[in-house]
């Protein structure tokens, strides 16, 4: 008897339900192929907007690095101008203070010093670029001044009418 029930609630099949149930799976296919070509795209537009966010962001940080090194080696520029200058100033008074001390000795005497200190510093070996470039400067402005002393020298032995 259930057999009997179980075939009567089963509903007969027949050409036109099975090709309903075909065009109704044939557009859910279509449907799901539609959806998935809809999700592909959004997934490769989503994948090309992050790469080219990771490409212009990358671009902007070495920007602002390269901008920030720009400013960093400005201003280590400037620090060693400064401390240049301050060397200079302190090897100038240093030496009008023996030029004081040394009023009485001539002044080839103070050539000759100049002279002793720029071979001293010839001896030395720098540590860094940086502070060959500073004894070079500093070589550089002590012969200057021994140039200025040798001239105001000559000036001064030349007899004034």
């Amino acid at each position: 008897m259930e057999n009997e029930k179980a075939k009567d609630e089963t509903p007969e099949q027949t050409p036109e339900s099975i090709a309903s149930e075909l065009e109704t799976i044939r557009a859910n296919l279509k449907k799901r192929e539609s959806d998935t070509t809809t999700l592909k795209i959004l997934f490769y537009t989503g994948l090309a907007v992050l790469l080219f966010g990771f490409f212009y962001t990358n671009q902007t940080l070495q920007r602002a690095q390269h901008r920030n090194l720009e400013s960093h080696v400005t201003l280590l520029q400037s620090q060693v101008s400064h401390t240049l200058l301050m060397l200079e100033k302190n090897l100038h008074e240093e030496i009008l203070a023996l030029d004081e001390k040394l009023s009485g000795t001539s002044s080839s005497n103070l050539s000759e010093r100049i002279q002793n200190m720029n071979q001293t510093l010839d001896q030395l070996e720098p540590q860094s670029t940086s502070m060959g470039i500073l004894i070079e400067k500093v070589q550089s402005s002590s012969n200057e001044l021994r140039n200025m002393v040798e001239a105001e020298n000559q000036i001064n032995l030349i007899p004034t009418p």
